[in-house]
């Protein structure tokens, strides 16, 4: 029985592998790239009124980002740059905010073309279709450095890309894409340090870690950084592997700048600033939503993991994965590649142990700065992901040296393959493309007759985002108007907004109106929703229009204008003798009524230097550098 010269003894070209992915690659995101359907979690729209306002509609809290917060943002990229503007700011949220700074816009990331040329819906999954093939192309390079064989490379390679963890978050571009660039990090980084000549590898690192810092996710460029980190002590050039290593980050930032140094200065304005070094009730928070024992079954059986938050702690590999894992175990005594195989292992185990809650993420809390104010520890759960899917391809080939069967690839592989496939067709959430923030009366009204002057705010109780409710197993879906940031989609100029890095100066100001002096739900610091703004507060912002839920109390001083779709909105009369107040005025960078913050002039002009002498060492290197693929033995 014959089958693709992969599984076999003979040369496989890289066209047939490339061709291998992308038919994998295909097949996975088949549904939104093929059958009408769109990567979002369309349902949870229905709970929020012009769109249905239909009680305990399905939600979740994480996957809900992405309509709260990047289909927002990724339309608005997209209709910036389509006019030819640089998106440094958006005046739909919070009266006025930067939005490039903010490192989710992901404006320079590569691989967000897509959303600058299709539809934002459909770009979804095409931008998570190429995430896919970097991560299968990373990975099999990998696994080929290190020594496996063909098969046992792409099995760790459908492993990864497809595993549970990166196709959970697939709907949260950021989060999918940062992780995407793990495995070739990685490969860069042992050719680095091995090869003969590292200008080629060295600058590939740089490159790799730039994509993955572009792409937009803090805390898993962090675990990026620690799978290097703890790569080191594993190699045998550990010097030169430390230095390299460290060189080629410090060209990853200075190749960033542009990006970096906007968000740097726009932390240094924003709330973060003013939260402080780590608690131990800060500690407790995150250790409440650790990984808990009774969900590590979830590792390979999906439905083990059946309330709670999918996203954040689900690191499902299946169990073939997990059965090649065990069986790699055999192999570690072996003498040829023993420290990629201890490797791989201490990786999965480090991610799982600090997704648990352990001693070990607990000093990592405290001691390292700015991990306090990251997400929660189950996203290092990556780390197991990648460290289990390269122990599964040892695990392989210690298996095809016992039992030398020609059914033995396609069949582990077919294995792998049909429970990924399986599990993302059953946790991604899909929507037709028309469920996806449609147009309806209220929202049409409001981009007609809002502006800079002339603003809406969206009473939105801030009740339905308590912890328990968000967390618990039932899941209540928040009852409000538009999601936080909906506004931006319409081009409706909102006072309120989502951003996890909003201006300090903003929250400060529209404290001083709320009972509490909180204007933010209290599980979510990231969102302004505010509850009780007064008289004096709506004219300095220009609202002059209020929506509320269709039946709720009148606002004072204000006649409704229209009732649709469960809302009213109302048209109060604006004052002409009072001090009007954007966020332009809380951020720095504005020149003659223009934001043009000299971080980002700054950030372009070294960015351009690093760039032009990345492409003169890269083009200048020598010709007899070891080539990409490194040599490994045949099957």
């Amino acid at each position: 029985m014959a089958f693709p010269p992969v599984f076999g003894t003979s040369r496989t070209s890289r066209w047939s592998v490339s061709a291998i992915f992308i038919i994998f690659a295909l097949a996975f995101w088949a549904r939104v790239l093929f059958l009408g359907r769109v990567l979002l979690p369309g349902d949870m729209l229905r709970g929020f009124a012009p769109f249905g306002g239909i009680p305990n509609a399905s939600w979740t809290i994480l996957q809900w980002d992405a309509l709260a917060q990047y289909f927002p943002w990724r339309h608005f990229a997209a209709s910036e740059l389509q006019k030819g503007h640089i998106p440094l700011w958006n005046p739909f949220q919070f009266t006025g905010t930067p939005f490039l700074a903010n490192a989710q816009s992901a404006v320079f990331y590569p691989l967000n073309i897509p959303f600058w040329i299709f539809d934002t819906a459909y770009a979804f999954g095409i931008s998570a279709f190429l995430g896919s093939l970097v991560a299968l192309a990373g990975t099999f390079l990998l696994a080929r450095r290190w020594g496996m064989s063909r098969a046992a490379s792409l099995i760790s390679a459908v492993a990864f890309a497809f595993c549970g963890f990166l196709s959970s978050w697939a709907l949260l571009p950021t989060l999918f894409q940062t992780a995407c660039w793990l495995p070739l990090c990685l490969y860069f980084y042992e050719g680095a340090v091995e090869d003969k000549q590292p200008t080629r590898s060295t600058l590939g690192l740089a490159f790799s870690l730039l994509m993955a810092l572009l792409a937009g996710h803090a805390q898993v460029f962090f675990y990026v950084l620690l799978a290097l980190a703890i790569r080191q002590p594993f190699l045998k050039r550990t010097w030169r592997g430390l230095a390299l290593g460290f060189g080629s980050l410090i060209f990853a930032l200075t190749l960033g700048a542009l990006q970096l140094l906007p968000t740097l200065e726009l932390a240094a304005n924003s709330p973060r600033v003013a939260v402080g070094g780590p608690t131990a009730g800060g500690w407790d928070f995150v250790k409440q939503r650790a990984l808990a024992a009774n969900e590590l079954v979830s590792l390979a059986l999906p439905s083990g993991l059946n309330w709670g938050t999918l996203s954040e702690n689900f690191g499902y590999v299946g169990i073939g994965v997990c059965i090649l894992l065990l069986i790699s175990l055999a192999a570690l005594r072996t003498p040829s590649r023993r420290r990629q195989r201890y490797y791989a292992l201490t990786l999965a185990l480090f991610g799982l142990l600090y997704a648990l809650g352990t001693p070990l993420a607990q000093l990592f809390f405290f001691a390292v700065p700015g991990v306090s104010s990251m997400g929660g520890t189950g996203r290092s759960l990556i780390l197991w992901s990648m460290g289990a899917s390269l122990c599964a391809g040892f695990g392989f080939d210690w298996l095809r040296s016992k039992w030398k069967s020609e059914l033995l690839p396609p069949l582990a592989l077919a294995i792998i393959a049909l429970e990924l496939f399986a599990n993302a067709f059953t946790t991604q959430p899909t929507a037709p493309r028309d469920s996806i923030y449609p147009k309806t009366q209220i929202t049409d009204f409001l981009a007609r007759n809002t502006s800079r002057t002339a603003r809406v705010y969206l009473q939105t109780e801030k009740r339905s985002w308590l912890p328990l409710e968000a967390f618990s197993s039932e899941r209540k879906h928040p009852i409000g108007i538009l999601p936080p940031n909906g506004a931006t989609v319409y081009n409706i100029y909102d006072i309120n907004g989502y951003d996890s890095l909003s201006l300090q100066g903003y929250r400060l100001f529209v404290s001083s109106s709320e009972a509490n002096g909180n204007p933010s739900p209290d599980l979510n610091g990231n969102m302004i929703l505010l509850q009780t703004p007064t008289p004096t507060l709506l004219d300095q912002f220009s609202v002059r229009y209020i929506v509320t839920l269709a039946g709720a109390p009148a606002p004072p001083n204000a006649r409704a204008v229209l009732t649709a779709e469960g809302c009213t909105i109302y048209e109060r009369v604006l004052p002409t003798n009072v001090m009007k107040v954007g966020g332009e005025a809380f951020a720095p960078g504005f020149r003659d009524g223009k934001y043009a913050p000299e971080s980002f002039r700054l950030g372009t002009f070294i960015t351009l230097l690093a760039l032009t002498l990345w492409s003169a060492l890269w083009f200048g290197s020598r010709k007899k550098s070891q080539p990409l693929t490194a040599a490994a033995p045949s099957p």
